[in-house]
């Protein structure tokens, strides 16, 4: 019986931890985004709807001597659930040079390459005239 018992509490501790997440999953909520290349960082998300939030928790070496603020506001424009443009909100943030010029550019799009347990897993690009900068990274629920 206690076997019984210890093996029903498994399998539902494994239920639950491995719950089908959805794309719609990732629209709301608090997150952890990792890039590892080109420079890995680590970035704490809040998401509600339309309204994105990004504080910069693991800043790359390469970058400490570059002017970039550690919070910023993105208003997102989603085509689906799985996919969505970007772009700095001027309203709730100055914008740097590098801001400007990716807002000017469209933004960036995500797309979603896959969704594996608690992660999405997602194609960044920037759209330039002559090419595109494409970055990948996960976003993982808290």
């Amino acid at each position: 019986m206690k076997k019984t018992i210890c093996i029903l509490t498994i399998l539902f501790g494994l239920n639950a931890v491995s719950q089908n997440l959805e794309c719609r999953d990732f629209k709301n909520g608090t997150f952890i985004m990792t890039i590892e290349k080109p420079l890995p960082s680590v970035t704490k998300i809040t998401r509600r709807g339309n309204n994105q939030t990004e504080v910069l928790l693991e800043k790359p070496k390469e970058l400490e001597d570059m002017d970039m603020p550690s919070k910023v506001h993105i208003t997102l424009n989603w085509i689906d659930d799985c996919t969505y443009t970007g772009k700095f909100n001027p309203a709730k943030n100055k914008l740097l040079d590098y801001q400007k010029f990716i807002n000017d550019n469209g933004g960036i799009l995500v797309e979603k390459i896959k969704i594996e347990g608690r992660c999405f897993f997602y194609r960044s690009t920037l759209k330039l005239k002559d090419e595109s900068i494409i970055i990948d990274g996960k976003i993982c629920k808290e």
